[in-house]
């Protein structure tokens, strides 16, 4: 497994660190990810790396507050035009 830290930053995003975001991509046997929380531009984040978003098969929300969950609908939006 691996985790993908995409974003560790405080309530509002900066130049280098977006706020919070994490991704653990599980064993190449059941090639899924899990991401735990999804705050504002994960999607973009995303972008950077290897996951692809319909890959994803939970996301957990760890609070509700805004910096932990404003990138949810983006990502699902984006992710249902994928065929996800």
């Amino acid at each position: 497994m691996e985790l993908l830290f995409l974003g560790t930053g405080a309530g509002i995003p900066a130049k280098t660190r977006n706020v919070t975001s994490v991704a653990l991509k599980l064993l190449e046997e059941r090639r899924s990810v899990w991401l735990f929380d999804c705050g504002e531009a994960t999607q973009h984040q995303i972008l950077h790396t290897s996951i692809k978003p319909r890959k994803i098969e939970k996301i957990f929300i760890t609070h509700l507050h805004g910096d932990h969950v404003y990138g949810l609908p983006g990502l699902v939006s984006s992710r249902s035009f994928q065929g996800g």
